[in-house]
């Protein structure tokens, strides 16, 4: 049956709020809305933080006006692990022993101190392989947000990592589009993800972001990380305004995640050589850079688009507009609270 669920993306640099309320041909958007994220501080204890992200997100989610306290809320990826393997076709009680052993070989806590959860994603018979998503997570994170959820008067019904609710949002808004790489750029990360027939079967995360963006042009500029910020917003890998210069700063950064989508288009056509990939989506808060959509575009040549997790919602016409273009920062939340609609 399906479920009223506020989505809860707490980010590094914002949190994010959505919440979809079930409806016969479509969800429907009740409250969306984001604030920023607070700030660890050296004269800031552990304790004291807790306490302050608890009463950001009361605040947000007082201000959205929502009608549920249950919420699905996302763990930050740079903290989490998430594989797929491939393996022998095994039981159900041959895959849970096999899943521990697998998990040794690559999570980096004692086994002990981990939630370890995994889903099937597809079977071979033929090659007598199964592909297996496998997720870990310290029990130390889980219980950290399960405090500050808890504090901030919600009740967590789910906790997810983030690259799985954006995969839910972008299959449920494409529905047309089968194979994909979704390109999930964030303040802190960015995240790859491979899908084959809507589903996830290759991601990779790397500790590029909008922030490091913003500070290799104060290095570079010599700015103060506020105009760093402006002209990454305004100017972005534009190749003509400034003559590029912005651009040039930037590409480099972004080489390495280019490499590597490359790599992964390659690996889809060795598992799937009748197939092809045909559409790159961008998301999350610093997708908005300009002239990158144009650049990846021309790069690989494939049909490139600023994903927009508001389609096939429905929103308010008075609100759509407000809230059109800040959308991609919403995709995670949007995927979180779709989860059990």
């Amino acid at each position: 049956m399906a479920r009223t669920l506020i989505g809860l993306d707490i980010g590094t640099h914002t949190i994010k709020a959505v919440q979809l309320n079930p409806q016969k041909n479509q969800p429907a958007l009740h409250a969306a809305g984001f604030i920023p994220s607070p700030r660890p501080a050296p004269s800031v204890d552990a304790v004291a933080f807790e306490h302050q992200l608890a009463a950001s997100i009361n605040h947000l989610i007082h201000d959205m006006k929502v009608s549920t306290v249950d919420v699905s809320a996302s763990l930050p990826s740079s903290k989490v692990v998430t594989r797929i393997i491939e393996i022998p076709i095994l039981s159900d009680k041959e895959l849970d022993s096999s899943i521990q052993w697998e998990a040794e070989q690559f999570i980096p806590w004692q086994l002990s101190k981990v939630k370890i959860d995994y889903a099937i994603i597809s079977s071979d018979v033929e090659k007598k392989k199964m592909k297996v998503l496998l997720v870990a997570a310290p029990l130390e994170l889980i219980e950290f947000y399960m405090r500050v959820i808890n504090q901030a008067g919600l009740n967590p019904i789910a906790l997810e990592t983030e690259i799985l609710s954006v995969t839910r949002s972008v299959t449920y808004s494409l529905p047309t589009v089968s194979n994909a790489v979704v390109l999930s750029f964030g303040a802190s990360n960015i995240e790859i993800a491979l899908l084959h027939q809507k589903k996830l079967v290759l991601t990779k995360a790397f500790p590029v972001g909008g922030n490091t963006i913003t500070r290799a042009l104060a290095e570079e500029l010599g700015f103060e990380t506020m105009q760093a910020e402006e002209y990454k917003k305004t100017y972005g890998m534009d190749e003509v305004k400034l003559e590029g210069k912005i651009a040039k700063i930037i590409s480099p950064l972004l080489s390495v995640i280019f490499t590597d989508i490359e790599k992964s288009i390659v690996y889809f056509k060795e598992q799937y050589p009748t197939e092809d990939v045909t559409t790159i989506a961008i998301t999350g808060g610093s997708a908005k850079l300009p002239g990158l959509v144009s650049h990846i575009t021309k790069y690989f040549g494939l049909d490139c688009q600023l994903f927009n997790p508001l389609t096939n919602l429905y929103v308010d016409p008075s609100i759509a507009s407000i809230l059109n273009p800040d959308a991609p920062y919403y995709t995670a939340a949007i995927g979180l609270a779709l989860k059990e609609i």
